[in-house]
């Protein structure tokens, strides 16, 4: 992810992706604001953020947002009981999360593997690796040894 000219994070033309769902520029660009922000979150917070930088109607950030609920990545409820309430909205995904599913799908296209087997080559860079970063990956495999059995079990 860069920060382009006018402030935007752009996701370098690759498309992200999550569970066969691909999401546009919009959708991404809403997406990063609505984890900016402290959930639940409504698309009037969404669109008084995003106003400024770009001239787009409450109803296409309100579509957008609904689009995002309907591919699985925002949970939408409704704020009351009436039909009339508004929505607020609520990340099912972290931006984090996000992140990795993005580089590994860099990894799958470009290298032509997942991002698990290109670790051991990062690590194995001219700079080497950091006691401090061996000792953070060793415990990350441990966890996820641990969580692996655990869903066997």
């Amino acid at each position: 992810m860069v920060d382009s000219k006018d402030g935007a994070r752009d996701y370098v033309g690759i498309r992200r992706s999550l569970g066969g769902q691909s999401l546009g520029e919009l959708e991404a660009e809403i997406l990063d604001v609505v984890w900016d922000l402290k959930p639940p979150v409504r698309t009037t917070q969404v669109f008084k953020i995003m106003y400024p930088k770009r001239e787009l109607s409450y109803s296409t950030i309100m579509l957008t947002m609904a689009k995002l609920a309907r591919k699985g990545i925002l949970k939408q409820r409704r704020t009351g009981d009436k039909k009339t309430d508004p929505f607020e909205y609520v990340p099912n995904i972290s931006r984090e999360e996000m992140g990795l599913a993005l580089l590994n799908q860099v990894a799958k296209h470009i290298l032509q593997k997942p991002l698990y087997e290109v670790l051991p080559e990062l690590c194995g860079t001219e700079e080497g690796i950091s006691a401090d970063a061996l000792a953070n990956l060793k415990a990350r495999i441990e966890k996820a040894e641990a969580k692996s059995k655990s869903k066997k079990g």
